[in-house]
This record gives C-alpha cells, structure tokens and sequence, in this order.
C-alpha cells in the first residue's frame, strides 16, 4: 500500500475487553493498557519509541495512542486492539481513546459489510499534548 496512507490497520481482539464491553474495569485497565502496536522498521522511519503518543489517521478520521513497538508485525501493519471507548476532542475532532472504528468508514464490501481488515492509515509523532496512560483516565458510567 502507498500514498497518503501506507499502513494496513489490523485490530487484534484484546485481553482487556470482550468487543467493547469491560472496557471501564480500572484493573483491566492497568493490566493491559491501550497502545498501537508498531513495527520497530515502521517505528523507526517516523521516529518514534515506546510511549510516545502518536496520531493514526485514515480517511475517514483520526486518533491517538501510546506507541508501543514491536518485531512482532510485519513492517507495513499497524496493531490497534479492537473496542475502546469513543472519546472525541471536541476542539480537534480526534478521537483520543484508541478507537478502531473511528478509522473506518462505511462504504461496505462487495458483502454489504464493513472491510474492517482494509482499513489504510498513516502513523506519525503527535505534537499536542501528550497522552496519559487510560489507566489513570476517569472512569466513565454509562
């Protein structure tokens, strides 16, 4: 994939949730944060380490996580568990919570339903303020 979105998102079900559900256990939470995994060549070329928030972009929208890098992907995939919470920025409009299905968009597939695992993005350093680990974010009631 090349252009203005040369990474493929895939989005592993997590330990920390079930879907989207127990997404607000404080536990969890700390147990196993949020980040986006990254390739360390991926990682390398965007300079960017372990713990640094960054913006993941697609057309369809954007969001921030805490960088986490690996030689578990492949250079080219972006790792972004499935299922957190939406949590907009009202001034910017990116989401900060990690959210997977703010990336993708609603144009089905030839099967009426989503490509989840077609989802192209961009990675780069974040240069607002950075992100606080979930952990230590309120915890929501809904």
């Amino acid at each position: 994939v090349k252009g203005e979105f040369p990474l493929q998102v895939i989005n592993p079900h997590y330990l920390r949730r079930s879907h989207s559900i127990l997404d607000n256990i404080p536990w969890l939470r700390e147990a196993w944060p949020n980040p986006v995994y990254l390739s360390a060549k991926d990682a390398k070329d965007r300079g960017v380490q372990t713990g640094d928030t960054v913006q993941i972009s697609s057309r369809h929208g954007k969001t921030l996580r805490l960088a986490m890098v690996t030689e578990r992907l492949i250079p080219g995939v972006v790792g972004l568990p499935h299922g957190a919470w939406v949590e907009v920025d009202e001034k910017t409009g990116i989401d900060k919570a990690g959210a997977d299905n703010y990336l993708t968009g609603c144009i089905p597939s030839g099967q009426g339903i989503s490509g989840w695992n077609s989802t192209v993005c961009q990675v780069e350093k974040y240069s607002g303020t950075p992100l606080e680990p979930d952990a230590n974010w309120p915890l929501r009631i809904v």
